[in-house]
């Protein structure tokens, strides 16, 4: 949790915030200021602030006769990123399982299902190759990929510092297959692999190559960070 207080600049008072309404659930202004001896309107600037940031929301729940009172709760966001849920034992032990019960090939069609999802989260975005890359570049920075890209005369390269199933896909190849039919359907372009973190390299490198059409509408080579994580925790 160290790290993720520095990354949003949170105050000692705003850490404790966010680790009552963890731990009740939900709580209003004046339950928050008793509890951490601070004024009902400290308690409130402290909170409007943890709200504009996207980690805490409020609800207005009326109880009997009296006034309705607001009630703050840590946003999903915030759960994901102070207090993380550890996926990756359940996500092997079924897998395993699975493969052991259903196959290796009935493997695969689950991870081709699961990036199949991607594919339509990004549906009715895709124009030309390159928004094709960019737009998927801006998810894959989303999800944790840290994703990187670049423009040559040729075509595209993507890179992928940061895989979020890493424990996974050294375990089942599958993963990494799908990965790249995903790639190869979304953008509609022939896709090699060039760097594979599960083999040793420091990240997922794919080169994208552009057609014919692509060629001749070719800039001059560019390359652009998309959103890295921290970026996007910021907005």
């Amino acid at each position: 949790m160290a790290n993720l207080t520095q990354l949003f600049n949170l105050s000692p008072t705003r850490v404790a915030i966010i680790r009552l309404l963890k731990e009740w659930g939900k709580g209003t202004a004046n339950q928050l200021s008793k509890a951490l001896g601070i004024s009902r309107v400290a308690a409130h600037q402290h909170l409007d602030l943890l709200k504009a940031m996207g980690l805490v929301e409020v609800k207005v729940e009326r109880k009997g006769r009296g006034r309705p009172a607001e009630v703050f709760a840590l946003t999903e966001s915030a759960e994901e990123e102070f207090f993380p849920r550890r996926y990756d034992l359940l996500a092997l032990t079924v897998l395993d399982e699975v493969a052991s019960e259903l196959g290796d090939e009935f493997l695969l069609r689950l991870f081709r299902k699961y990036r199949e999802k991607v594919v339509e989260q990004l549906s009715g975005r895709k124009k030309n190759l390159r928004e094709k890359v960019e737009t998927l570049a801006n998810f894959l920075a989303e999800e944790g990929y840290f994703a990187q890209w670049e423009e040559t005369n040729d075509g595209f390269i993507l890179s992928l510092p940061n895989c979020p199933i890493a424990q996974v896909a050294k375990r089942f190849q599958q993963a990494c297959t799908s990965e790249v039919e995903m790639l190869t359907k979304f953008l509609d372009a022939p896709v090699t692999r060039e760097c594979h973190q599960v083999s040793g390299d420091n990240c997922c490198r794919y080169f994208i190559a552009k057609t014919g059409n692509e060629k001749s509408k070719s800039r001059h080579p560019t390359s652009a960070k998309v959103k890295t994580n921290k970026e996007v925790l910021r907005r």
